[in-house]
């Protein structure tokens, strides 16, 4: 994964976040009764109901501050550093119960989960090129 394509699926990402504490939120009135936007946010921050959420958010927080830096400092973000935030967006978009419950629940949550998984590039296979070790026919080199 490039830069460039990490960059691309910022928006996807956002908007899943979005998507996710919008559903959290709709949730939580449905049966507490209407939250001020305060009392919301304190909410997202401290409950332990919605930690399952803050991993998504601070990919993406991690991310734009490693790309600042590295605009500032006028050096690329590694290879390695771009793997590990392409493996961490991967690993946010991996549903566990509540996710799924709301994927259940709302279209909306659906459709920005799509979008998140096809922003990001497919994984490619181990091997040189995408080919699987031993793809490679014998004697090439």
């Amino acid at each position: 994964m490039t830069i460039q394509s990490l960059e691309a699926a910022r928006p996807a990402l956002l908007m899943l976040q979005a998507t996710l504490l919008q559903a959290e939120r709709r949730e939580r009135e449905r049966m507490l009764g209407r939250m001020a936007l305060g009392a919301w946010y304190a909410a997202v921050l401290e409950d332990p109901g919605l930690a399952w959420l803050r991993p998504l958010g601070q990919l993406v927080a991690d991310l734009d501050a490693a790309m600042d830096d590295a605009v500032r400092s006028e050096t690329p973000l590694t290879p390695e550093a771009i793997a590990a935030f392409t493996s961490q967006a991967r690993a946010c978009l991996v549903p566990g119960p509540r996710y799924l419950a709301l994927l259940q629940e709302y279209p909306d949550v659906v459709f920005a989960h799509r979008d998140a998984v096809r922003a990001l590039p497919p994984v490619r296979p181990p091997g040189r090129d995408g080919e699987a070790p031993g793809d490679r026919s014998p004697g090439a080199r």
